[in-house]
């Protein structure tokens, strides 16, 4: 009886405490003057967001009602959802050594091995990572990757001919597109030769599709970790624990991995890692390799890497073990975003025929067609009505709102609003990229690219984020856009189909991406 009271006595003191601190921060954004959505205990806005089918379009409609800054609660945990450009300007550039991390599930923030890729990275680790990949997309770099990724387009090119010939009917570009940027990335991240055209069934493509098709922050540990950030250390033990279980089990009993199936970024991180042991091996050939996993080994180090806060001369290598989570994180991150632009504008092209003229005009007064993929690399530069395109495009359909958050590390004032260590800046991206105010006179739902000629706010266009912590593969991604559309125009003119509305419908989990673009190509006839 008294052990029964005693343990009642207890947890009501831990319930008591636990209403009384969550209540307290939940007075957080009200103390500020700042309003929102109204919140559920525990959770905050945790739920409304979980179960939203749309985060990009559920933070603009509360932008409609609550204004350009408001709060939100990740739990317990205040979030600013922001589309004053003024107010990111100071997060992502002036105030950028306050706000230097990303907002990563608390699991992931467990470190037990090194394996941290630049995605995850904060402070010293980030400086030092991204100090060293920088000069791996430069524009000598992407000249000599060049002529690789010239080689997947051409086949590509040769795959659609032969279903332009056979089938006479529609063609979803989006899944040819996804075989194309995975090719891409095989070749140019770590030189592994594929045909993803013909071999639908490629595991890399296969195991890749599926990293997309669950976002880690809908897990059940993801979010308790981020519900109770204390238990973020046995939450991340179980997982971890678990998946290596799976692996030695397979390891031991081979003839279960017909039962028991490898975790899709495990099998893609185990194969990056084949091919690090493989070219460590034999190191012969590696002087004329350029793709991206030979040039981050070739600044690569098995010696101990100094990470203090206070490391101001960052060393100017890669951990060994960093090798193989940042060719993987280039890996995922490359395939999905690049076809999706990819298939974003070909639905332009394909309901907009006059922008698709001006394109073909262009492309042809530069005489594309003499000259070779290293020097086709410099003319894409020069184009400037297919930048414009571009950035229009990726404008009005930005693929990702989460990659953009950033964490205050030390307690800010940002344009007269107090910022507690700890709270989230989450931006309204499609806000900003629809604002009249920045992108007017015309009407911002219309497809302008001209409007891109006026020069505008620094954080009116972001699609690739901004500040020292943006996409650093913006300039690869960029590359590849602009040779896939001019060689694609430079043969077949897109036409639309039936389906191309219907197959336009986007979802939203890691990216927001169309289910399928249905056009036609109609090949084009070159006068003798």
């Amino acid at each position: 009886m008294l052990l029964t009271i005693i343990l009642i006595s207890i947890v009501a003191c831990v319930v008591a405490f636990y209403v009384w601190t969550t209540n307290n921060r939940y007075d957080y954004f009200k103390h500020r003057g700042i309003s929102g959505p109204p919140h559920c205990f525990f959770f905050g806005h945790y739920k409304m967001l979980w179960s939203s089918k749309s985060l990009s379009k559920q933070l603009k409609e509360w932008t409609g009602q609550y204004g350009s800054i408001y709060g939100l609660f990740i739990g317990t945990t205040p979030m600013y959802v922001v589309s004053d450009v003024d107010f990111l300007q100071e997060v992502y550039i002036k105030q950028f050594s306050s706000f230097h991390s990303r907002m990563i599930g608390n699991i992931l923030r467990i470190e037990t091995d090194g394996r941290i890729h630049l995605f995850r990275a904060f402070g010293a680790r980030w400086r030092r990572q991204r100090h060293v990949i920088n000069p791996t997309f430069s524009s000598a770099k992407l000249k000599l990757m060049s002529p690789l990724v010239n080689g997947c387009i051409e086949a590509m090119l040769n795959k659609i001919s032969t279903m332009t010939t056979t089938q006479h009917k529609e063609i979803n570009m989006y899944e040819l597109y996804k075989r194309l940027t995975m090719d891409v990335i095989c070749r140019c991240a770590f030189g592994i030769y594929t045909d993803m055209q013909n071999d639908i069934n490629n595991p890399y493509l296969l195991k890749s599709a599926e990293v997309f098709k669950t976002d880690a922050d809908d897990m059940l540990l993801m979010r308790l970790s981020n519900l109770i950030p204390s238990l973020a250390r046995p939450l991340h033990d179980i997982l971890f624990s678990t998946a290596e279980f799976r692996r030695r089990l397979i390891d031991a009993i081979p003839f279960l991995s017909n039962f028991i199936t490898e975790l899709p970024h495990l099998w893609l991180m185990n194969r990056v890692r084949e091919v690090v042991d493989q070219r460590a091996k034999s190191s012969s050939d590696t002087k004329e390799r350029v793709d991206l996993l030979q040039l981050m080994m070739d600044a690569s180090t098995a010696d101990p890497v100094i990470d203090t806060a206070n490391d101001h001369v960052t060393s100017k290598v890669l951990k060994f073990e960093e090798l193989i989570p940042n060719i993987f994180i280039f890996m995922v991150a490359g395939y999905e975003t690049t076809s999706t632009a990819l298939a974003y504008s070909t639905y332009v092209l394909a309901t907009r025929p006059e922008i698709q003229d001006k394109l073909i005009e262009e492309i042809n007064r530069h005489n594309w067609k003499k000259n070779n993929a290293e020097e086709n690399y410099e003319m894409a530069n020069i184009l400037q009505y297919l930048d414009l395109f571009l950035r229009e495009v990726l404008r009005m359909y930005p693929m990702t709102v989460k990659a953009m958050t950033r964490e205050c590390n030390a307690n800010a004032t940002v344009c007269g609003h107090t910022i507690e260590k700890g709270s989230i800046i989450q931006p309204d991206i499609f806000s900003i990229h629809y604002n009249p105010d920045l992108w007017g006179p015309e009407d911002p739902n219309l497809f302008i690219p001209e409007r891109h000629l006026v020069k505008r706010h620094p954080i009116a266009w972001m699609p690739f984020g901004v500040g020292p912590r943006n996409c650093v593969g913006m300039r690869f991604a960029l590359m590849e856009l602009k040779m896939c559309l001019i060689e694609l125009l430079q043969q077949y003119r897109i036409l639309p189909s039936d389906r191309t509305e219907e197959g336009f419908q986007r979802r939203e989990k890691i990216v927001i991406q169309p289910s399928a673009i249905y056009v036609k190509l109609e090949k084009i006839r070159f006068s003798t």
